[in-house]
Protein backbone atom coordinates (compact mmCIF):
# COMPACT_ATOMS: atom_id res chain seq x y z
CA UNK A 1 0.00 0.00 0.00
CA UNK A 2 2.35 2.96 1.57
CA UNK A 3 6.34 2.59 1.50
CA UNK A 4 6.63 5.13 4.60
CA UNK A 5 5.54 5.06 7.88
CA UNK A 6 4.31 8.49 7.51
CA UNK A 7 1.96 8.46 4.48
CA UNK A 8 0.12 5.43 7.13
CA UNK A 9 -0.24 7.84 9.96
CA UNK A 10 -1.53 10.28 7.79
CA UNK A 11 -3.87 7.91 6.01
CA UNK A 12 -4.87 6.92 9.79
CA UNK A 13 -5.74 10.39 11.01
CA UNK A 14 -7.60 11.29 7.55
CA UNK A 15 -9.60 8.33 7.69
CA UNK A 16 -10.03 9.17 11.79
CA UNK A 17 -11.24 12.45 11.13
CA UNK A 18 -13.79 11.85 8.83
CA UNK A 19 -15.43 9.08 10.41
CA UNK A 20 -15.95 10.78 13.75
CA UNK A 21 -19.04 12.75 13.25
CA UNK A 22 -18.62 14.96 16.02
CA UNK A 23 -16.19 17.31 17.93
CA UNK A 24 -13.44 15.03 19.51
CA UNK A 25 -10.27 16.64 21.91
CA UNK A 26 -8.21 13.24 21.07
CA UNK A 27 -8.26 10.28 19.43
CA UNK A 28 -6.44 7.03 21.08
CA UNK A 29 -6.00 3.34 19.45
CA UNK A 30 -4.72 0.32 20.48
CA UNK A 31 -4.12 -1.92 17.87
CA UNK A 32 -3.06 -5.55 18.53
CA UNK A 33 -1.65 -7.64 15.64
CA UNK A 34 -2.40 -11.26 15.27
CA UNK A 35 -0.85 -13.30 12.41
CA UNK A 36 -3.58 -12.45 9.52
CA UNK A 37 -5.63 -9.96 11.26
CA UNK A 38 -5.86 -6.87 13.48
CA UNK A 39 -8.31 -6.24 16.41
CA UNK A 40 -8.72 -2.03 16.95
CA UNK A 41 -10.15 -0.50 19.99
CA UNK A 42 -10.73 3.23 18.66
CA UNK A 43 -11.49 5.35 21.86
CA UNK A 44 -12.41 9.38 21.14
CA UNK A 45 -12.78 12.13 23.93
CA UNK A 46 -14.91 14.93 23.69
CA UNK A 47 -14.58 18.48 24.80
CA UNK A 48 -16.64 17.76 27.71
CA UNK A 49 -14.25 14.64 29.06
CA UNK A 50 -16.75 11.81 28.00
CA UNK A 51 -15.86 9.16 25.49
CA UNK A 52 -17.08 6.92 23.11
CA UNK A 53 -15.49 3.48 21.39
CA UNK A 54 -17.96 2.80 18.81
CA UNK A 55 -16.29 3.79 15.51
CA UNK A 56 -17.28 1.96 12.65
CA UNK A 57 -13.89 1.89 10.05
CA UNK A 58 -13.42 1.59 6.60
CA UNK A 59 -9.49 1.17 6.22
CA UNK A 60 -7.82 1.14 9.52
CA UNK A 61 -7.65 -2.57 9.90
CA UNK A 62 -5.97 -2.70 6.91
CA UNK A 63 -3.78 0.35 7.37
CA UNK A 64 -2.40 -0.79 10.90
CA UNK A 65 -1.67 -4.31 9.62
CA UNK A 66 0.34 -3.32 6.81
CA UNK A 67 2.17 -0.32 8.56
CA UNK A 68 3.91 -3.32 10.88
CA UNK A 69 5.76 -4.25 7.66
CA UNK A 70 6.76 -1.09 7.17
CA UNK A 71 8.20 -0.45 10.91
CA UNK A 72 9.54 -3.37 11.19
CA UNK A 73 12.61 -5.28 10.71
CA UNK A 74 14.19 -8.56 11.11
CA UNK A 75 15.49 -7.93 14.31
CA UNK A 76 12.23 -6.93 15.92
CA UNK A 77 9.93 -9.23 13.90
CA UNK A 78 6.57 -7.28 13.14
CA UNK A 79 4.98 -5.10 15.89
CA UNK A 80 2.19 -6.92 18.50
CA UNK A 81 0.61 -3.99 19.18
CA UNK A 82 0.34 -0.27 17.85
CA UNK A 83 -1.04 2.87 20.56
CA UNK A 84 -1.88 5.94 18.35
CA UNK A 85 -2.98 8.76 19.60
CA UNK A 86 -4.27 12.21 17.32
CA UNK A 87 -4.79 15.18 18.96
CA UNK A 88 -7.35 17.74 17.63
CA UNK A 89 -4.02 20.02 16.78
CA UNK A 90 -3.07 17.26 14.30
CA UNK A 91 -0.09 16.22 16.12
CA UNK A 92 0.10 12.28 16.95
CA UNK A 93 2.04 10.07 18.68
CA UNK A 94 2.63 6.27 18.13
CA UNK A 95 4.40 3.77 20.04
CA UNK A 96 5.29 -0.01 19.33
CA UNK A 97 5.43 -3.08 21.51
CA UNK A 98 7.13 -6.02 20.16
Amino acid sequence: MFKDPKQYYEAIANELIEIIPEEWTHIEIEAIRFESSIDLEIVYFRPDTSEESRVRTKMLPDYFHDLAKVVSNEKKGLYKKCFFKLERNGTFNVDFEY
